[in-house]
């Protein structure tokens, strides 16, 4: 937790739920235009998680750029999109998948939707909308 001592609070980010409901919010720490860790706050205020990128101190390279928390990058979306040409996409929303602890980007593929597909700090999956049967691919 070394990185957070030089880090500044960032601009909170409202996630919501499937439903586009208020649930928590993301609070990045910045360093420059890098983001090293974040807290993950309950709509009540309580800090429920504090988390760092990377696996230490000095893990740079794991750190994500500051724009990440304000929009999923554009490359990943150019990839979701290229995987279903002509179906529409939502616009996107910070989210998470069953857990709060699994959050990203939330986009809903298709109209009526088909998929959903998840931006995470580590790439991208995407879970189909039919209930009972889970099969997440990575992108």
């Amino acid at each position: 937790m070394r990185a957070l001592r030089d880090a500044v609070v960032g601009d909170p980010v409202l996630a919501r739920s499937a439903e586009g409901e208020p649930v928590f919010w993301l609070v990045p720490f910045e360093v420059g235009d890098q983001v090293c860790g974040f807290a993950r706050v309950e709509l009540s205020g309580r800090v429920a998680q504090v988390s760092r990128f990377g696996a230490g101190a000095d893990d740079r390279a794991s750190w994500l750029k500051a724009d990440f928390f304000r929009r999923p990058p554009a490359r990943i979306l150019d990839e979701v999109r290229a995987k279903h040409p002509g179906l529409p996409l939502a616009e996107p929303a910070l989210s998470y998948d069953d857990s709060p602890a699994k959050w990203g980007w939330r986009i809903a593929v298709g109209r009526p939707m088909i998929s959903v597909a998840y931006i995470t700090p580590g790439g991208w999956y995407e879970k189909p909308v039919s209930r009972g049967v889970r099969h997440d691919r990575e992108g």
